[in-house]
Parts: structure tokens; C-alpha cells; sequence
């Protein structure tokens, strides 16, 4: 068995401005400004004949908070591994998290927009198996389905109905280029206009001189709202230890004019192969917003320090 976490805490002043034109301007210290804060547990058995049995429990923590454990969840399955690839059954990542943590290089952290302007998010789902092929010349998939879970109003609290998932990821990675596609669904259920969809893809290619990747969107909600959006991204290395990173991204949400953008600069710094410090300034921004109490923008500045064991 093996053990590893994060601890990530950063320094923060983050500026909201409302549709009322009123703003506030928060001192504060965040947490996973970069990286997840978490420990983590996971362990594999040889089976013999090339068969393994693996597992894994992530518990993620605020570390911005006091010495109580504030865990909030993470992922966690148990599987099987092999020459045909590996099994995961409980709450593994999906396919669509690689794709979009991929778009650019802030990963799910701020400075991405991931559950923002990069779309609706898809880390995990319940209920699921998620089976992953080997590499073959570069080239992997991977398939996730999330279990249909029908109303049951007679236990206290009530189960509510939870439609399936179904999530596709196809990637290539070899050399200098990287590239993949996801496409995620769920079915149409209760009072839905339609079924959910999403479908997510991006290319880098690293010339050297700096990594530049571009990432693309497109979304049905099961309210009927259409939107797409894209994005480009960079990283610059300016020495073996120093990097400066940036991605600009916005969303089209189509019959709205209240489109999404983010731009976002950082640095990163190594101090060693398991801590760094960073630096970031983050400007979002939401389009035409009227509503007083509306979120018509936030600017945020940072700096922090991510130690890995």
C-alpha cells in the first residue's frame, strides 16, 4: 500500500464586482489554487498471470481551514488490472475530467474555468465503471457508465431518480503532440427538455520554446440551453525551474447574450521535485449581467505553495 497527498494553500485578494455595480474585495486564504489537498491511500496485489487487483481512497481537505479534517470527498473505486487494460467500479474519474483538465494548464484549478467557462463540469459519477484500454502507439480510450437510479419515495430521506451516463474519451499522446476527444451524455428524465451532452477536445504540440494547446466546447443542457466556447493556452519555460502559464477562454451560450470569458496569467517555480510556489491573476468575466445580486466579474491575485509527499 502506498500513501501520498497535496497540501496547497495560497494567499488570495479576489475582487467581486455585481450587476448592481456594487463590489467587494476579499483577503482570504484559498485552497487548491493549483493542486488538490488531499491524502491519499491505494494499494495493488499481484494475482499472478498478469492479473492484478488495485485500489484507491482519495480524501480531500480544505487546506485553507483549522486543524478539524473538513474532508470532501474524492475519487475512489476498486479494480482490476491486466493486459487487457483495467476496470474500475465506485466513484472513478471520468473520461471527460482528462479531456477537460487537458485544455489547458491550470488543470481544474482557478485560472482554468473548468465548471465555468470551459462548460459543465464531469469529475466523477456514483455508480459507475469506467474500463480503460492499454496504450497502443500512442492511442488509449476509455468508457464510463454511471447506473440509473430510479425514485423511491418510501425511505426517509427520499432516493431521487438519477438518470445514466454514459462518457467516451479517445486520446493520443507521443512526442511533441497530445491530443483527445470526450464525449459525454445523459439521458433525458422527469422534467428535462432533453438529454445532456457535451463534447470536449483538445490538441498541444511542444515546439521547445513553449507547449501551445487549444481546447474547444460543446454543450447541450437538459434545460434545452445550446453553448460552445474555446480556448488557447501556453506554457513558456524560462529555465529548469521556472514557468509562466497562461489561457484565455470564453463561452457562446446561445439565445443569452451573458457569454463567459477568462484570461489568466501564472508563474510556477520549483524549489524541488516535490515543492513549489506559484503566483496568478485571474480576470473573469460574465457578459451583460443586470441582476443586482448577479456575479458580473471577479479578479483574483495569488500566490502559494504546493508541497507534494
Amino acid at each position: 500500500m502506498t500513501i501520498f497527498g497535496t497540501f496547497d494553500p495560497s494567499i488570495a485578494n479576489a475582487q467581486t464586482t455585481y450587476g448592481s455595480g456594487k463590489s467587494v474585495t476579499q483577503n482570504l486564504v484559498r485552497n487548491n489554487s493549483q493542486g488538490t489537498s488531499q491524502v491519499t491511500f491505494t494499494g495493488v496485489e499481484d494475482l499472478g498471470g498478469g492479473l492484478k487487483a488495485s485500489f484507491l481512497i482519495e480524501n480531500d481537505f480544505d487546506a485553507g481551514k483549522d486543524s478539524s479534517w473538513n474532508a470532501a470527498g474524492g475519487e475512489m473505486y476498486t479494480g482490476l488490472e491486466g493486459s487487457f487494460g483495467s476496470i474500475k467500479l465506485g466513484g472513478a474519474n471520468t473520461p471527460s475530467l482528462t479531456a477537460q483538465a487537458s485544455r489547458q494548464p491550470f488543470g481544474t484549478k482557478i485560472g482554468s474555468g473548468f465548471g465555468g467557462v470551459l462548460g459543465t463540469k464531469h469529475v466523477r459519477n456514483s455508480n459507475s465503471v469506467v474500463y480503460a484500454t492499454p496504450v497502443f502507439s500512442g492511442f488509449s480510450a476509455a468508457i464510463g457508465y454511471a447506473f440509473k437510479t430510479n425514485a423511491d419515495t418510501n425511505p426517509a430521506p427520499t432516493i431521487a431518480a438519477v438518470a445514466d451516463h454514459t462518457d467516451i474519451g479517445l486520446n493520443y499522446a507521443n512526442g511533441p503532440v497530445a491530443a483527445g476527444v470526450s464525449f459525454y451524455s445523459v439521458a433525458k428524465t422527469g422534467a428535462d427538455l432533453n438529454s445532456n451532452t457535451q463534447t470536449n477536445a483538445y490538441a498541444s504540440y511542444d515546439l521547445g520554446l513553449a507547449k501551445l494547446t487549444l481546447g474547444y466546447v460543446d454543450e447541450k443542457l437538459a434545460t434545452g440551453v445550446k453553448q460552445d466556447g474555446f480556448n488557447v493556452a501556453a506554457v513558456v519555460p524560462l529555465s529548469a525551474n521556472l514557468s509562466l502559464l497562461g489561457n484565455y477562454a470564453k463561452l457562446d451560450v446561445k439565445e443569452s447574450t451573458k457569454d463567459k470569458s477568462i484570461f489568466a496569467i501564472g508563474a510556477k517555480y520549483l524549489l524541488s521535485k516535490r515543492t513549489s510556489v506559484y503566483a496568478r491573476y485571474v480576470d473573469e468575466k460574465n457578459d451583460n449581467v443586470t441582476a443586482a445580486d448577479s456575479v458580473k466579474g471577479v479578479k483574483t491575485t495569488l500566490v502559494g505553495v504546493q508541497h507534494n509527499f
